[in-house]
């Protein structure tokens, strides 16, 4: 028994802590997700500007809202790739 716990705490400060690295959603789910969400913004923006700014400038403001969305979605993506890639 004294054998099976002292294993047991060598183990436990040898290997340190792992965070699950595994993705809790899928690239077509996350991909699906933002395609949508940067849509739903550009129609917003567009139906909320377009009768104060007229056609032209409302509608090149929904577009950089859109944009927006896939731009954060494009940075954290290349971030959190970079930090967590492999340790070899």
């Amino acid at each position: 028994m004294a054998k099976q716990a002292k294993k047991k705490s060598e183990q436990s400060k040898s290997a340190p802590a792992q965070y699950s690295t595994k993705p809790w959603v899928s690239m077509r789910s996350g991909l699906t997700i933002v395609t949508l969400a940067s849509i739903a913004m550009a129609v917003l923006t567009g139906y909320t500007t377009v009768p104060a700014l007229g056609w032209l400038e409302g509608s090149l403001w929904a577009i950089g809202f859109g944009a927006a969305v896939w731009l954060a979605f494009i940075l954290y993506f290349l971030f959190n790739r970079w930090a967590r890639r492999k340790q070899d």
